[in-house]
């Protein structure tokens, strides 16, 4: 059975996408709306207007290109914490026909040096607090200083910021719509995802893919939406959820955004009582820490009525306890880096608990058993997507392609999905996939298998994902068989932890701890059964829960 939107599919027009988001459209043609402030410092009170962002991102557009030499096809990285000022940055680029990689500014010179290398990017834009660690990159790869701008407005170690670039003559502006785009073809961001398993990899996104997921996500559900509505990220404009959510979708509605460059708990509740925040992205963690600290009280959170939750599932616990304290509609939903963000998500009719909702329009859902065979309701498979959504590919990666994309275009997913007939909603049950989702964020656990391989006291390991309810998110542990004449001590433990926290993000790092074992359980083939530790892990988890109950 192949699943479809009840929503009537919409027109996708041949348009890229920061010509798609500059024409006029319902909201940015009303009264006042180029006035309008669209983007907030939450840590300074810097504004912008909509019709600033316009004006600045078109005027830097032609000093990237006058100035830089870049055109189109040209990969510019970008590695920041929330910026105030993104928004211009991302616009600026696309205008200038580039295509842009986004990463995580926590990762480590060799994460760095893979993303940049791997993307064939050939100009970088940072902040002042990341060169230490990038110059080492940068000059490992050849790219010079003058190929690397930051946000503000300080030169820092010969690198300028991109400000900079801005023409004297203020009529030197790029304007769209640009010409000579293919939108089905042409890649506007390349994010990285681990993808199934592995090393991260490049998701190629079309300009298609950005203006169909615009339209379809603005369009799923316009009564949840008002004139005066307010929101506030601080997900990172690297993360597809919130490069899509709170970049693209919030400047098409001219929706004034409260940027944070990190969360702090008690600076997001002083931004919602201050700017009267109405619609907040999270993820299960911070769900969790709203409906349990005492500073939540101390501020008045009243004016949120949307809650957005995802990367991760959110248990009707965390839901009750969370709208106890802040009293709102809880909404979760399904996507992927690959699928440009949410493509199932609830409404406020369907949002059953655990459930990730109903398809979004000009997108497809087939559920399969181990044979490729289509199942029907109620009957447990491997979610396969496919439509308007969808990514173009893996950057350069013919061999991860083949394995994710059936001959008919659907995407495998590797997540064990059932689709409810009573409720008529989609969930998920399991995960084929081995990724570990730590907060959101993914860690693929052949990556860090390969760096505990590395050391040599270890003979054998395994890394799976434990989950901890009370924080709602996922820890990496690793399994490990020791070479012989090593003892399984704490001490060895914490050295292994240590090992490979200092090689990884700090998402990545071993969080739920080292465990020594004398075999890791394999199929004949040599693949590692990630079902059996999980067994081990149910297993321990209970006679934890045990061991409790008998001392209470």
């Amino acid at each position: 059975m192949v699943y479809k939107s009840a929503i009537p599919d919409q027109h996708i027009p041949d348009i890229d996408i920061l010509s798609f988001l500059l024409q006029d459209n319902e909201h940015n043609t009303k009264p006042g709306a180029e006035n309008t402030v669209v983007t907030i410092d939450g840590h300074t009170g810097r504004t912008l207007k909509h019709g600033q962002v316009k004006d600045l991102s078109s005027r830097l557009a032609a000093g990237w290109v006058d100035k830089v030499g870049l055109g189109k096809g040209d990969v510019v990285a970008v590695f920041a914490p929330n910026q105030y000022d993104h928004v211009v940055l991302y616009f600026s680029l696309l205008a200038a026909q580039c295509t842009i990689t986004p990463g995580n500014p926590a990762y480590t010179e060799d994460e760095f040096h893979h993303q940049l290398t791997n993307s064939g990017a050939q100009t970088l834009v940072t902040v002042p607090a990341l060169l230490p660690i990038l110059l080492k990159v940068c000059d490992k790869i050849g790219l010079s200083r003058d190929r690397i701008f930051l946000f503000g407005d300080e030169e820092v170690s010969g690198c300028k910021p991109f400000y900079t670039l801005m023409p004297k003559d203020s009529n030197r502006r790029v304007l769209t719509p640009l010409k000579g785009t293919n939108a089905s073809e042409d890649v506007a961001f390349i994010c990285y995802s681990s993808g199934t398993t592995g090393v991260a990899k490049g998701v190629a996104l079309t300009h298609r893919n950005f203006v169909g997921q615009v339209l379809v996500n603005v369009n799923f559900d316009p009564e949840s939406a008002r004139d005066n509505d307010v929101l506030i990220c601080f997900l990172p404009f690297y993360h597809i959820y919130g490069l899509t959510g709170m970049v693209m979708n919030s400047f098409y509605r001219v929706m004034p955004v409260v940027v944070m460059s990190r969360f702090e708990l008690e600076l997001f509740c002083q931004l919602v009582e201050r700017y009267k925040v109405t619609f907040a992205n999270i993820v299960p963690p911070i769900a969790v820490l709203l409906a349990k600290s005492p500073v939540v009280q101390k501020y008045d959170m009243s004016s949120i009525r949307n809650i957005g939750s995802g990367a991760a599932p959110l248990g009707s616990e965390h839901i009750n306890a969370l709208t106890s304290r802040v009293p709102s509609n809880v909404r979760q939903g399904w996507g992927m880096t690959e699928t440009t963000s949410g493509i199932i998500i609830q409404t406020l009719e369907k949002n059953e608990p655990g459930s990730i909702g109903v398809l979004v329009s000009n997108n497809e859902a087939k559920i399969v058993d181990e044979n490729d065979n289509e199942l029907g309701d109620d009957q447990a498979g491997e979610l396969l997507v496919r439509g308007v959504s969808i990514m173009k590919g893996y950057l350069n990666n013919n061999e991860a392609n083949a394995k994710t994309f059936t001959n008919d275009g659907w995407m495998r997913t590797g997540d064990v999905a059932v689709f409810n007939s009573k409720s008529q909603q989609f969930f998920i049950v399991d995960r084929i996939k081995e990724l570990i989702k730590y907060k959101g964020l993914q860690v693929a656990p052949a990556e860090l298998e390969s760096i505990l391989l590395g050391n040599g006291k270890i003979a054998d390991c395994a890394v799976v994902g434990v989950y901890d309810s009370s924080e709602a998110t996922e820890y990496p542990r690793a399994y490990v068989v020791l070479q012989p004449g090593n003892q399984g001590t704490d001490a060895l433990a914490n050295e292994l932890s240590e090992y490979v926290a200092v090689k990884v993000a700090n998402h990545k790092k071993l969080r739920g701890g080292v465990r020594f074992v004398d075999a890791i359980p394999k199929s004949a083939s040599g693949k590692i059964l990630r079902k059996d530790i999980r067994e081990w892990i149910k297993k321990e988890q209970q006679e934890s829960a045990n061991h409790v109950r008998a001392k209470l």
